[in-house]
């Protein structure tokens, strides 16, 4: 289902109690049809976020989505955590990365591994194997933070 306005209102709504929870709203994606809808929210804190905590904001969020009820009708809400490899898309995933490992794929394939340094909007600066990388965003086909067992 895509419904940019709905999204855009339930963003609203949970972002701020995300944030009195100490805890971030990450991604937010509505799927399948007015039958069938799920609600998944991605959220995350700096340290990370446990399972425990997941079925704590879940609950939460549950509580203020049937407080305001955006949605019409029956729908499944899950709450999870975005995972170690999350791909970073927004200004915002960049600068929450900062001091973290990711994975840069640039234009022609070329692969970048190291630490996220510093985001400032055209520009992402990696140290790389002892050296600093600048790379500018627009060369950046995808990238993810980057977690080795």
């Amino acid at each position: 289902m895509d419904d940019p306005a709905l999204q855009e209102c339930i963003e609203k709504l949970v972002a701020p109690y995300l944030k009195h929870q100490g805890a971030d709203l990450v991604g937010l994606q509505l799927s399948g049809n007015l039958r069938n809808l799920t609600l998944r929210i991605d959220v995350d804190r700096v340290d990370g976020i446990t399972v425990d905590e997941c079925a704590r904001l879940s609950r939460g969020i549950a509580d203020v989505l049937d407080t305001h009820d955006p949605i019409s009708g029956r729908y499944v809400l899950e709450v999870s955590s975005p995972g170690l490899d999350r791909p970073l898309k927004s200004d915002r995933d960049y600068k929450r990365a900062v001091g973290r490992t990711v994975k840069v794929i640039l234009d022609g394939g070329r692969v970048l591994i190291g630490r996220l340094m510093r985001f400032d909007g055209p520009e992402v600066v990696l140290a790389v194997d002892g050296r600093t990388r600048i790379v500018q965003a627009d060369e950046i086909r995808k990238a993810n933070l980057h977690f080795e067992f």
